[in-house]
């Protein structure tokens, strides 16, 4: 007996359906389980919420930690702040912005600093105004200090024989240009703006972690410190890991039960995809199934009113 297209086409819709809904479970069964464990966990075991960020590498833009900072700030169901360092510094507006909204987010919670290896120049700029830093023996931390990296490709060039020159207004408009000497007057101005920044770290740094200024040869020479140095000079409260951290938080914010760090997350592409936004708030695992969910309902949906349209405009044999 001869099939007709249509009973081709049901049979080969019912099978596209059928594996559709196969790998949607397969893809995204996990992010439901955890959600649920997630919840019930969370039901039957309270946890008292932490805020979590991590500052990693060279520090060149503060707008991700400014935005977290205030937020872990304004939720009340986050008692404090942990911040694990692990960073060789940089540019010291960065660094002070950083500096400023933890001084403003202590006045109301406990932050404790975290320093599992490094915390050197702008990255200890951070971490002076938290109640506690924490960090292990052999960690690298300090290096309070000012450097202004001036390279100069002038002779280079002369042996290519390019030359540059310059239309300028402002005396000090090409001062540290890599494509000229430095004159002396630039130097001396070139130092004065190093030597003005240095001053403004020195002053919070001891302001921050009640050190005499009179004292800053000690501890504020350009030097990077040991853990065990750090500690001698008071750039370090203890010595210890995250989960001392979370001890010490403990103490602070006088919690008594169990500690959940929450740990903002940069949206993925899949999660950009599916609508969720750049100033999204923590997220979790059940908004972004809950936001799958709503994708493949509506996939599913155009899916159904397409197959209905094609079932209308078949001739049956």
């Amino acid at each position: 007996m001869k099939t007709s297209l249509r009973e081709k086409f049901d049979t080969f819709f019912y099978y596209v359906k059928n594996l559709f809904w196969v790998l949607l479970v397969l893809q995204f069964a996990p992010f439901v389980i955890s959600s649920i464990r997630d919840a019930y966990s969370t039901s039957m075991h309270p946890k008292v919420e932490v805020g979590h960020l991590k500052i990693n590498g060279v520090l060149t833009d503060s707008s991700f930690y400014l935005k977290y900072i205030e937020k872990f700030s304004k939720d009340d169901a986050v008692k404090g702040l942990i911040v694990s360092i692990n960073s060789p510094g940089g540019m010291p507006g960065t660094a002070q912005a950083i500096y400023a909204e933890l001084k403003k987010f202590k006045q109301k919670k406990p932050v404790v600093i975290v320093v599992e290896n490094l915390c050197a120049s702008a990255a200890y700029y951070i971490a002076a105004p938290a109640n506690k830093i924490i960090c292990n023996p052999s960690s690298l931390v300090g290096s309070v200090g000012v450097i202004l990296e001036l390279p100069n490709v002038k002779e280079l060039l002369d042996s290519w024989k390019i030359r540059f020159s310059y239309i300028q207004s402002g005396k000090y408009k090409t001062a540290g240009s890599p494509l000229k000497p430095a004159s002396s007057e630039e130097n001396v101005y070139l130092q004065k703006l190093s030597d003005d920044t240095y001053s403004q770290f020195v002053k919070d740094v001891a302001e921050s972690r009640f050190l005499s200024v009179k004292d800053a040869e000690k501890w504020a020479d350009g030097k990077i410190f040991t853990g065990t140095q750090a500690l001698k000079l008071k750039l370090v409260d203890r010595f210890g890991n995250l989960q001392d951290g979370i001890d010490e938080m403990k103490r602070l914010a006088k919690i008594d039960g169990e500690v959940k760090l929450i740990k903002p997350k940069r949206p993925s592409n899949i999660y950009k995809l599916l609508g969720g936004g750049e100033d999204e708030e923590y997220e979790t695992e059940s908004k972004i199934s809950g936001k799958i969910a709503t994708f493949a309902s509506e996939v599913y949906s155009q899916f159904l009113q397409h197959q209905a349209l094609q079932n209308s405009s078949i001739n049956i044999n």
